[in-house]
């Protein structure tokens, strides 16, 4: 630390050097800059046109300046690495490739590079693979947005020139002078003041006959005046109204890049689609292989890193072992597996045999390990352990997370910081994979590893995470609820010190590639620490001021629009302007960055001199000025300021400004709300939650659309920076929705509020908009058909067939006709027969039975909200109360007489499952049918008192049923008795007993 004192001492001198002036005494112009050596300031006024302008002042008042001197922090570092079996795969390669423009196999441009195409692949919302390349070779993601830009065209010259025939509708007229305004009825404007133009409404008007028809215009003004002339031909006497203007829009392109301080910076704008973006832009190919192993990637950027580390130990004078040494500690742990694996968890800078002649296994790590295993870079043992503990990596087990960060946690608290010490305290966790024990991502060892990180940052540690998995992205937040890819990038942003929100500057970062891996750990080592400065402001001295991203030039701003001007110091904080004379300062613009050098602080420092006894003035302030207007797409607030950072640099290269403006602040107002939430179609007694009622809501601020579905409604952070956005989802009732609506049996309606609040007070107010949407609710439209049974048949149990077809509308409308939420519930149904029309289970009736149906969803009854229809039968009968219809159908039973006397009546007994059914009289020689009959097994008895002279065979019984529902038995008699004991009796047909029908 020494070297640093030593080099503040000198500095010191230097400055009270400068100021020894022989026969001369040098004050400072106010007493309170002595400190530092310089006077900046910076102002925003805003203009009547809605822009602002912005004004910087800088002026030395010392020939040197002297900025705060700061002390290296010594760090403690535990790298957390990854050495699960994954990271023995391919790295993978990533190239970049500028976009061009080509031919396709016809001899046509096939077009890359307009501004359309780099649209469709920009970051914001297209496909994503848009670069810039910087001067460090580095490449940044490109977004571009586009703002419709108005611009105003004279009509005067087409007056003038407009002789050629001209059509209107289905009529021609040649050298019409006044139609040329008419041809623009519905885009004239007039001009009123320097930059504002209002609309002009021309209306034609008819009178008179067809073959001479009068035509009359009439162009009235936006300050209530009108202009009249009759006839085609007749130009218009305007007066202070000409000329008029017609109104051409083009959409302006703006390509940006946020750089690695969060501040976005413009490349460049550009008109028109099908226009050229000139600035070359890059295409990514990555390749998944080439890159050689992950382990070997991660053990060569580890190995730079700890180089790194190790150089910055050395302190100012890059010497080790002297006064100046920085105490820089590096703890490398490995994580895969607890235990199989070959228990590849280990703390591995630190001697032992787990891993080779290092390593300590997880389970058998000891309080002492814990302490021993933080290597002290100063020292030649303590960087050939960390370079051991490197080589030692090795591919084997699961991603085990947890254990990684367990370990971390570990080994800080083994190693507090004193009291009166200063230390910062890094943690990089690495991995190529998503937490897990074995495969797949594991909710547990996710949250317990984002348990043990929150411990490490509540004691002060900051936490890089470094991802190398497919898909990792530091700039997506991520999904806990998502796929394994989104999960794992909201695991990465939640262990970082991001705490689960996207940051620039941020503390996840990913790689796709050997190259950006080293670049990554390379970064991190040079945030470690921090020296002190000190400058002589010469001509090569840069002004940089970067815009705030809420603000921005104007479209095709140059270094012709930034003001220069420069005044003498005349006493008393009095000012002359130098006219025309900027004393060497020229402007630069590159994007949304205004830079001006050339000035020489030193020379023209401001100040009195007493010069043999005269006091004199001397010196020159800088004033830098330029306009700035708010960038389309921002949504206002209080307090806004209009730069991200604005200093003063020593030079060009320099990173770091010796000193920076104040940052003024402006009340940007809040555009109207507007809310037109979606109508939403629902399934009978289906739950709706208020993120879907949310979803597909159109939500506009001003002209600035919000997705309520998306992570910061689909904004960009920029745009949201001084708002907060609310939502608010009531139903018809006006209650706050904050779970489900559920159950839902009928139309209802709900709302939408969003409220615009700015984060801080000031001039400006919150802004609400609230919109309705309906709750269509679609019910089960069942279309039953009659189905047939026998008489006497067991009762169906089985009526799948009857349901002829199941929809859900609402109204007539189908839910195959429109977007629906989830899916149709399954219905139940019980179909319940009419129990006047069975007995024992059997249908006991001829005629047709009723059958009721209820509905259910769940265990929920549903009938009283379905609608049930009837496919008519032929018979068309009515349902008496049913939803279908049972038809009874009855069998038929024909009895025929053989080997009696033709002629002679023969009575027989019908018998039904062994009962007595009916009697039947049979002429001999003949036939009866028994119809109406119901299901079963009849035979028959001839009644020998009829038939006393026969002998008879009653034949085999007939089993009647749905599938044979006609049967016949046949009496075969012979005669055994030749003579009649009495008379005839009359015949006796279809006498049926046991009737129900």
């Amino acid at each position: 630390m020494k070297g640093t004192r030593a080099l503040s001492f000198l500095l010191a001198l230097a400055m009270v050097a400068s100021l020894v002036i022989p026969g001369s005494l040098v004050l400072p112009a106010k007493a309170e800059d002595a400190d530092n050596g310089m006077r900046l300031s910076k102002t925003a006024t805003k203009n009547e046109d809605g822009t602002y302008t912005i004004t910087l002042e800088a002026y030395a008042t010392g020939s040197k300046v002297i900025s705060e001197v700061k002390s290296d922090v010594p760090a403690d570092i535990v790298l957390v690495l990854d050495q699960s079996g994954s990271m023995e795969d391919d790295m993978g390669t990533v190239s970049f490739e500028l976009y061009k423009d080509g031919t396709d196999w016809w001899g046509n441009t096939t077009y890359h590079t307009r501004n359309q195409d780099y649209y469709e692949v920009r970051h914001n919302g297209g496909s994503g693979n848009l670069w810039h390349k910087l001067e460090d070779r580095s490449y940044v993601s490109v977004s571009v947005t586009i703002q419709e830009v108005a611009s105003y065209k004279d009509l005067s010259s087409s007056l003038k020139n407009y002789t050629t025939e001209y059509q209107y509708g289905d009529d021609y007229y040649g050298d019409i002078t006044e139609d040329c305004y008419y041809y623009y009825a519905n885009n004239l404007y007039e001009k009123v003041g320097e930059d504002s133009y209002q609309k002009v409404e021309l209306k034609e008007t008819s009178s008179g006959p067809f073959w001479d028809t009068t035509y009359t215009y009439t162009y009235s003004f936006a300050d209530g005046t009108s202009v009249s002339s009759t006839g085609r031909a007749e130009v218009p006497k305007l007066g202070d109204h000409a000329p008029l203007y017609y109104k051409t829009v083009d959409d302006v392109y703006t390509y940006t890049y946020t750089d690695a301080s969060g501040n976005v910076v413009t490349i460049g704008t550009s008109a028109g689609a099908s226009t050229v973006f000139t600035p070359t832009l890059y295409k990514r190919n990555v390749s998944t292989s080439g890159g050689g192993s992950r382990l070997s990637a991660l053990s060569s950027a580890v190995t730079t890193f700890a180089n790194t580390v190790a150089e910055k130990a050395k302190g100012a004078d890059g010497i080790l072992g002297t006064d100046d040494d920085v105490q820089h500690r590096v703890a490398v742990v490995g994580f895969a597996s607890e235990s199989g694996y070959g228990n590849n968890t280990e703390l591995l800078s630190i001697a032992g045999s787990n891993s080779g002649s290092v390593g300590v296994a997880y389970n058998a790590i000891t309080d002492q390990n814990l302490k021993d295993v933080l290597q002290d870079m100063t020292t030649t043992n303590g960087q050939q352990m960390v370079q051991r503990a490197i080589n030692a990596l090795a591919a084997e087990g699961a991603t085990e997370a947890d254990l990684g960060m367990d370990m971390a946690n570990r080994i800080l608290n083994a190693n507090p910081v004193s009291d009166g010490e200063t230390r910062t305290r890094v943690v990089v966790f690495f991995t190529d994979g998503s937490p897990t024990s074995s495969n797949g991502f594991e909710t547990g060892v996710a949250n317990d590893a984002i348990s043990k990180a929150g411990t490490i940052k509540a004691g002060g540690a900051s936490v890089y995470s470094v991802g190398i998995f497919q898909g990792a992205d530091a700039t997506s937040a991520g999904n806990s609820g998502g796929t394994d890819t989104q999960k794992a990038n909201w695991f990465m942003q939640n262990v970082s010190s991001n705490n689960g929100s996207v940051r620039t500057p941020s503390y996840y970062l990913s790689a796709s590639d050997a190259g950006t891996l080293s670049t990554i750990f390379q970064q991190i080592a040079s945030n470690i620490e921090s020296g002190g400065s000190s400058a002589t402001l010469t001509d090569q001295a840069v002004v940089k001021d970067i815009i705030a991203p809420q603000f921005t030039l104007p479209i095709g701003a140059t270094a012709d629009d930034i003001t220069l001007k420069t005044y003498d110091y005349i006493g008393e904080n009095q000012w002359s302007k130098n006219v025309g004379d900027a004393m060497g300062a020229t402007a630069t613009v590159y994007g949304d960055q205004v830079s001006v050098t050339g000035f020489n602080f030193s020379e023209n420092w401001c100040g009195t001199v007493n010069n043999n006894g005269k006091t004199e003035y001397r010196g020159s302030k800088l004033v830098i000025s330029f306009t700035v207007a708010m960038k389309t797409g921002f949504l206002g607030g209080n307090g806004v300021e209009t730069n991200a950072s604005a200093g003063v640099y020593e030079n060009s290269s320099a990173t770091d400004p010796i000193m920076t403006f104040e940052k003024p602040t402006v009340d940007i107002p809040i555009e109207n709300v507007t809310v037109t939430p979606e109508a939403k179609n629902v399934y009978l007694l289906q739950d709706v939650s208020a993120d879907t009622l949310k979803s597909g809501a159109t939500v506009t601020v001003g002209g600035v659309s919000l997705d309520l579905s998306q992570e910061n409604y689909g904004l960009e952070s920029w745009q949201t920076a001084y708002v907060d956005i609310t939502v608010e989802v009531k139903d018809a009732n006006n209650n706050e929705v904050t779970t489900d609506l559920t159950g839902l049996t009928d139309d209802s309606t709900y709302s939408i509020t969003v409220t615009v609040t700015p984060k801080t007070k000031g001039t400006v107010d919150a802004k609400s908009g609230t919109g309705d949407g309906a709750i269509n609710v679609f019910k089960p439209v069942l279309t039953y058909k009659d189905s047939s049974v026998y008489y006497g048949d067991d009762v169906p149990t089985n009526f799948s067939g009857n349901l002829a077809s199941t929809e859900w509308k609402h109204g007539d409308t189908l839910d195959s006709a429109v977007t629906m939420i989830g899916t149709a519930p399954t219905l139940t149904t019980t179909n319940t027969p009419d129990s006047s029309k069975i007995a024992n289970g059997k249908i006991n009736t001829k005629q047709n039975v009723p059958v009721n149906v209820t509905v259910g969803i769940g265990g929920t009854d549903v009938t009283v909200y379905t609608t049930f229809a009837h496919q008519d039968c032929v018979t068309n009968e009515l349902l008496n109360g049913g939803k279908f219809l049972l038809h009874v159908n009855t069998c038929q039973l024909t009895i025929t007489k053989t080997g009696g006397a033709d002629g002679e009546p023969y009575v027989f007994n019908v018998l039904k499952d062994g009962e007595e059914y009916t009697e039947v009289t049979v002429m001999g020689g003949g036939r009866e049918t028994i119809v109406e009959l119901p299901v079963g097994s009849y035979t028959i008895a001839e009644d020998t008192r009829w038939s006393w002279r026969y002998s008879g065979n009653n034949g085999s019984a007939a089993v009647l049923s749905a599938d044979s529902p006609s049967g016949t038995i046949t009496c075969t008699n012979s005669l055994s008795k030749e003579y009649w004991l009495n008379g005839f009796s009359d015949v006796v047909k279809n006498i049926y007993r046991n009737n129900a029908g």
